[in-house]
This record gives C-alpha cells, sequence and structure tokens, in this order.
C-alpha cells in the first residue's frame, strides 16, 4: 500500500511540473578523430543482427528477471520490484506510466520491469538509486525515444552518480528533434556513476535529417562513459557488452577523461559510410581505461580526403588500455593509435582486415606501445603502419614493438611477417 501511496503523488507531481525546457547552446567541437591522407570509398551494407554471443551469466540473468515479481496479477510487486506500462495493456498489474515515475520511487536493489511500449521520455537515475536494474519485457520491446526536445546533457539515459546500476534488453533510439546538437548521447555514465549496459540495441543517435543524413556536427554517441570536454569533466565505469550500436553520429562508444574506465566486449558495432563527419566505432581517450575486446566493429567510413574515420580509436594519451581479440573490417581506419606517450597500450589478437587504408596504424608521436600477435590484411593501402622512429624491429626502427604480427604490407620493413619487399 505505501509503494502505490507514493506512486501517486510522484504522478501528481510529475503531471504538475510538466515538460522540460529546451536547450540552446553552440555546437560541440571535441577534436575526436585522427588526421591522415585516405582514398576512395566503395559503397558498404549492414552486415550483423542481434545476438551473436550469449551472455546471460553477467548481471541478473534473462530467466531470473522473467520469474521475478508477479506475473499478470492484480497484487502488489511487493517492495523490489516496479512495473511500467505505458498504456496497461501488456502488464495489468502495472505501477507507473513512465520509467522515470519507476525510477524516482525506486529504492536501491529495486528491479524495473519496463512491459512493452514506446516510452518518449530522457531518463535519468541519479546518486542513491545504487543497484537499481532497468529491464524490458519482452526483450528489445520496451523502446527509450528521444523526445523531440532534449535537455542538458541530452542523453536519453543517463546514469547520474549512482552505482551498479543495469540497463538491459531496451532499444533505445533517437533521432534528436532537430539540427546541430539535438542529441549527445544514447546512454551516459558520469559523475562516478557506474553501470552495466548489456544486450539493448542502441540506435540512430543522430541530429534529424532527412533520409536518415548525419550532420556534420561532433554530437551523437551510442554510449559514454566519462567526458573530459562537453558535459564535463566527468568520470564514470561501465561495463558495455553483447550490444547491438549503429546508426550513430559520431561515434558507437566514447570512453574519455581521467577516471574513467570501461569492459567494451561482444558488441556489434556498425557505423555508416559518411561524408560529413568522420565517426568511431570503439573510443578510448583522454586518460581513460579500457579493456576493448571481442567486438565486431565495422563501417565507420569518411570519404573525404584530410580526416579518418577509425574502427577503434585510441587517442590523447589514453590510460592503460588493451584492445584485443577484436574483428574490425570495412573501416577506413582498422585500429588506430595516436598521441599515447606513455606505452601503456596493447593491440593484440587483433584480425583487421578489408578497411580501406591502413588495418593497424599507429602515428608519430605513440612510443613504448605493445602491437602483438595481430592478422592484418587485405587492406587497401598498409596492413601494418607505424609512423614513430624508435629502436624497435630494425630495419623498420620504430618507437612500438611489434612482436609476431602477420600482414602483407608494411609502411616500413620489419613491422609484420609475411610482408613482401616494398
Amino acid at each position: 500500500m505505501a509503494r502505490h501511496l507514493r506512486f501517486l503523488v510522484v504522478l501528481l507531481v510529475a503531471l504538475a511540473v510538466g515538460a522540460g525546457t529546451a536547450f540552446a547552446g553552440p555546437a560541440p567541437t571535441d577534436g575526436d578523430s585522427s588526421s591522415t591522407p585516405d582514398g576512395g570509398v566503395p559503397s558498404l551494407t549492414q552486415l550483423f543482427a542481434l545476438g551473436e554471443v550469449d551472455l546471460s551469466s553477467l548481471g541478473v540473468s534473462a530467466s531470473e528477471l522473467l520469474t521475478v515479481g508477479p506475473q499478470l496479477s492484480l497484487s502488489s510487486g511487493g517492495d523490489d520490484m516496479l512495473i511500467v506500462d505505458n498504456d496497461g495493456l501488456d502488464c495489468p498489474n502495472w505501477e507507473y506510466p513512465t520509467i522515470q515515475l519507476a525510477v524516482d520511487a525506486a529504492m536501491p536493489g529495486d528491479k524495473i520491469k519496463v512491459c512493452r511500449g514506446v516510452y518518449v521520455e530522457q531518463i535519468t537515475i541519479p546518486a542513491g538509486k545504487d543497484g537499481v536494474t532497468l529491464f524490458s519485457v519482452p526483450d528489445l520491446q520496451a523502446v527509450i525515444k528521444a523526445p523531440p526536445v532534449m535537455t542538458d546533457p541530452k542523453a536519453i539515459v543517463r546514469v547520474n552518480g549512482a552505482q551498479d546500476v543495469t540497463i538491459r534488453h531496451f532499444t533505445i533510439t533517437g533521432p534528436g528533434g532537430g539540427g546541430c546538437d539535438s542529441i549527445r548521447y544514447g546512454v551516459r555514465v558520469d559523475n562516478g556513476g557506474s553501470a552495466l549496459i548489456t544486450d539493448n540495441h542502441i540506435t540512430e543517435i543522430r541530429d534529424l535529417l532527412g533520409g536518415g543524413a548525419l550532420s556534420g556536427c561532433q554530437n551523437g554517441h551510442g554510449v559514454n562513459v566519462g567526458r573530459r570536454l562537453i558535459d564535463g569533466p566527468t568520470s564514470g565505469t561501465a561495463t558495455v557488452v553483447h550490444n547491438l550500436i549503429d546508426k550513430y553520429q559520431k561515434g558507437g562508444v566514447f570512453v574519455d577523461h581521467t577516471g574513467s574506465s570501461a569492459e567494451v566486449a561482444y558488441n556489434e558495432v556498425i557505423g555508416t559510410p559518411s561524408s560529413t563527419i568522420a565517426q568511431n566505432g570503439i573510443q578510448v581517450s583522454r586518460e581513460a581505461r579500457g579493456d576493448v575486446h571481442h567486438n565486431n566493429v565495422s563501417q565507420n567510413v569518411y570519404t573525404p580526403a584530410g580526416t579518418v574515420a577509425v574502427g577503434i580509436l585510441l587517442s590523447s594519451e589514453p590510460g592503460p588500455t588493451r584492445v584485443h581479440h577484436n574483428d574490425v573490417f570495412m573501416n577506413e581506419d582498422g585500429i588506430g593509435m595516436q598521441l599515447s606517450t606513455a606505452g601503456v597500450v596493447e593491440i593484440s589478437y587483433n584480425n583487421a582486415r578489408n578497411n580501406l587504408t591502413d588495418g593497424i596504424v599507429v602515428f608519430d608521436q605513440s612510443i613504448e606501445n605493445l602491437i602483438a600477435h595481430n592478422k592484418a590484411f587485405e587492406n587497401g593501402r598498409f596492413d601494418c603502419r607505424d609512423n614513430s622512429t624508435g629502436p624497435y624491429n630494425a630495419p623498420a626502427l620504430v618507437a612500438n614493438k611489434w612482436v609476431k604480427d602477420l600482414g602483407r604490407t608494411e609502411n616500413k620493413t620489419g613491422l609484420c611477417k609475411q610482408a613482401g619487399p616494398q
């Protein structure tokens, strides 16, 4: 009874407050992509569907979620289960018509079951809501959609300081309601928050342009964990696993700033070849830490010369980061590392193939990093490329250690086995 009384109070307050206000501000200008010459770009097609890897052992299992709380009953869900249904047709025992009302009412550790429907709202999970789990029933059938006007920091779902939050099985989608900077993030973790983001389809995180076109503005990340510049400085921690992330504007997964860290694994990250913006599939930068593994990353391609889209990008002195066992293909550059001067990056056991320019590329200011046991074949310019200068891999004499990498083309002799004379 106390739960229902609390819900009525929250609902009345929400109805009285009404919609949020709009924000107008300058377009973000982060500088999140590398710059090298590039070549021509063929047309590419969508390659993946969701569900290649079963990670049910992580977080709260799907079978457990299906049996939690009452099932299609008029009885109360108890103090650990809140039920959301926007029309009452799928869950007759619903308590809340919006997800945010349920989050506002939730206690630490509560589970929020969101029934089938389209929920046009921004959701914020603040500090004090530790251990809350949000999940969709059926899988991917609860759609959280960006409202036409978004409030800062323009995230559809935001974990704002709460710890150990779980977000799973949702479709989280844009686009924003207008032109430049209308939407920034699908899911954002900031202010020291932490989250497990798993088994979601995060899509259309882009400005609203006709025909699905992308604006040239530096906004639109599927998942963001911390950030130094725009909407920062702030940090967060996340495990981003087994999601399909596609049709984003600037990036699929962006981990940024001192104190931020993320495991990014078993995701399918699919860009959209563009002549207006250079996308990065997965990016770790500015002293953030990352463990990036077992992802399929493709189709991050920018057609004009001078700026390059990258499948997996390590930039602006990332913190200790491993990039391993990824399949990176049909991007402009496959895996790229720039401005890494601390010797803290390992790129190993990846398959970088059929990228339009370079398979694995290390720019000249990156030193003392390890590139080992990768396979790079059938890339348009070089399979293995290192622009640095140092004591390693004679006669290449580069500043990073290349160990037992396979590739047929290289910009300096001595980087990859199987490479022929240049």
